[in-house]
């Protein structure tokens, strides 16, 4: 795939990847069609992380046609309908099953080492004590992101929907129905606490594992909250940066911490239970842990960046990778073209364009890159979504780097002028408003209708197609206005289609 990237509208590639993930958007919640099933959900592969991968790509994707969010908006919802579905978070099931077997009683949060070995149990179909709601405590693999895709949303839309109205999550088991309702604000607020009634600044993944992986999840979920709300939730982050740097890192900051991982930068897990980190770190934890910690705490990020790009293997015709051990790919605890993916994401992130796009070159190499019938872009290998997501991501963010942290405070300008709609079958490639004018570029079958739909016009706009001024009901132009709207319909010509609404 081409490494061209631009910092607005959107390349081939891009266009591609957007096809490819709001088609798999699309689909009814409990339709799977593209999403890799795995026989253990409860391990790296689930579909949790497809989803919110692929919702943040979208939310990364929309940011190169500020001026036009229609698809992307429609994306994350669906993404979230999936997110809610019980298939995603049946895992957590297997884990409740000794407390849906007593018909619904409410059971309280286990703590202890004995939660954990639960916990261990019930991936074998042991059963475990643990909380049935999902969300309610040291679920964060699957909350912090649920809070996350929340809060992308309202960022993208401005639609507080799931602030005002919530969403609930139910399921059925053993004869009864389950549900549990959240905000988006109880939601992040229930990450929060459990972050703040730590004593290591952080909450659990899964019982009795709090992972530096999962918990950038949570942190960010603190950041999109209070950029959105006003409120103050991201004061808690400081303290899980000072324990990873203190507690987490094989060497440390200054290489002062003895923990015996020697092949890797971050313990996998700290064990609040036992006051231990686990003393095994894998390359994907270390990729995913420190890419996307670049997003809240670039500083230490960027300090370790250096020793992990140290870890990158070279292949064929110069291009990069990060490997993973055989076992570990058979436990889908990683594979090498997710640890890859995330490892470009991190170097996107760091603004290294030269080992970006030597990984990237491995990935088009290596994992079965290929283009559907209608233009999507995606790879093959497994889990596809997954890997696809964050190689769309990484190419959406800006060459320069920054570009994960710059996306926490990102919005659209709700009172600009923009494209509301267009009609299917038109893709649309650019869409940004500079102040003066609404520039817009489309892609489409030369010759096909397309209709657009304009808002926010505060002013009679002068339109411009491929150059030439139009007069609005001429020359095959057809215009219906409301206030502050405007309606185009039009034949689309051979080649991009040009298009400026500017003020008189």
């Amino acid at each position: 795939m081409s490494l061209e990237t631009s910092d607005s509208g959107l390349n081939q590639v891009n266009l591609g990847h957007l096809k490819y993930l709001a088609g798999l958007a699309a689909q009814p919640a409990g339709s799977w069609n593209g999403f890799y099933r795995t026989p253990v959900e409860g391990m790296n592969f689930g579909l949790r992380f497809q989803i919110a991968f692929s919702g943040y790509a979208l939310f990364g994707l929309a940011r190169l046609t500020p001026a036009y969010r229609a698809v992307y908006t429609t994306g994350l919802a669906a993404l979230i309908e999936k997110m809610a579905h019980p298939d995603t978070w049946a895992y957590w099931f297997r884990g409740a099953a000794r407390s849906l077997a007593q018909a619904g009683a409410e059971t309280k949060p286990a703590g202890s080492l004995r939660t954990a070995l639960e916990f261990t149990h019930s991936r074998l179909g042991l059963g475990g004590a643990i909380p049935l709601d999902p969300c309610q405590q040291g679920n964060i693999q699957y909350s912090a992101h649920l809070a996350s895709l929340l809060g992308f949303y309202e960022m993208l839309s401005g639609d507080d929907r799931f602030d005002q109205e919530g969403l609930t999550l139910t399921a059925q088991a053993n004869g009864q129905s389950f549900s549990f309702k959240y905000t988006h604000t109880s939601l992040a607020e229930r990450i929060h606490q459990q972050m703040q009634d730590s004593h290591f600044g952080g909450a659990c993944c899964e019982p009795g594992r709090a992972y530096a992986a999962c918990n950038n999840h949570a942190c960010i979920s603190n950041l999109l909250h209070d950029r959105l709300h006003g409120t103050h939730l991201a004061e808690v982050n400081l303290r899980w940066a000072e324990w990873i740097k203190n507690r987490m890192l094989t060497g440390g900051m200054k290489g002062g911490l003895p923990l015996p991982a020697p092949n890797g930068l971050l313990s996998v897990a700290y064990m609040p239970d036992l006051h231990l980190p686990i003393p095994v770190s894998f390359n994907l934890t270390d990729a995913w842990g420190l890419s996307f910690m670049a997003a809240w705490d670039p500083d230490t990020a960027s300090k370790i960046y250096p020793r992990f790009r140290k870890r990158l293997k070279k292949g064929p015709h110069n291009s990069l990778y990060l490997g993973s051990v055989r076992p570990n790919e058979s436990a889908e605890i990683s594979s090498v073209g997710l640890n890859t993916a995330f490892a470009a994401v991190f170097a996107r992130e760091m603004g290294d364009r030269a080992t970006f796009e030597r990984l990237l070159a491995w990935a088009d190499q290596q994992l079965d890159s290929a283009t559907g019938e209608n233009g999507e872009c995606y790879y093959q290998a497994k889990p596809a979504a997954y890997i696809t997501a964050l190689l769309a991501l990484a190419q959406a963010l800006p060459g320069g780097g920054g570009g994960l942290r710059s996306l926490l405070a990102w919005q659209p300008d709700f009172e600009a002028p923009y494209l509301a709609e267009v009609s299917g079958g038109v893709d649309v490639t650019a869409a940004e408003w500079d102040g003066q004018a609404l520039k817009i570029r489309l892609e489409g079958t030369p010759g096909a209708p397309a209709e657009l739909k304009f808002g926010n016009l505060a002013f009679q706009p002068e339109v411009i197609v491929q150059g030439i001024k139009v007069e609005t009901n001429k020359e095959g132009l057809e215009s219906d206005s409301g206030e502050g709207e405007l309606t185009l319909k039009l034949a689309l010509p051979a080649g991009a289609t040009e298009i400026i609404l500017s003020q008189l």
